[in-house]
């Protein structure tokens, strides 16, 4: 019997312009879900962290480390269609976390 993936939600809530903690909690992120190709994981971003996904990198804290480990902007999400880019309310990221099997927040 095939066990289902654990849902694993990461919150990042850490301006990029002032901290590399950022940048490494989405390379965090994705690494985790890598392993099973992105469906057992959910990426929230609050605050100043949804600047990790402009085109312009030029104030974020270790952009070349980002630009490392997201698929080119040309062909947004090649890999993974089914990723959806949305605002999330305080009510959505509360059931989000509720759904969750774990959670990573960083702030």
């Amino acid at each position: 019997m095939v066990r289902p993936s654990p849902r694993t939600l990461v919150v990042i809530q850490t301006d990029p312009t002032k901290s590399h903690r950022a940048v490494e909690a989405l390379r965090i992120a994705l690494g985790l879900g890598s392993h099973n190709e992105g469906q057992d994981i959910s990426i929230i971003l609050c605050g100043r962290a949804p600047h990790l996904l402009a085109e312009d990198t030029g104030d974020i804290v270790d952009a070349e480390i980002l630009d490392k480990h997201l698929p080119d902007a040309d062909t947004p999400h090649q890999y993974t269609p089914d990723i959806v880019t949305k605002p999330v309310t305080p009510a959505e990221l509360a059931a989000a976390m509720e759904s969750a099997d774990r959670a990573l927040i960083f702030s």
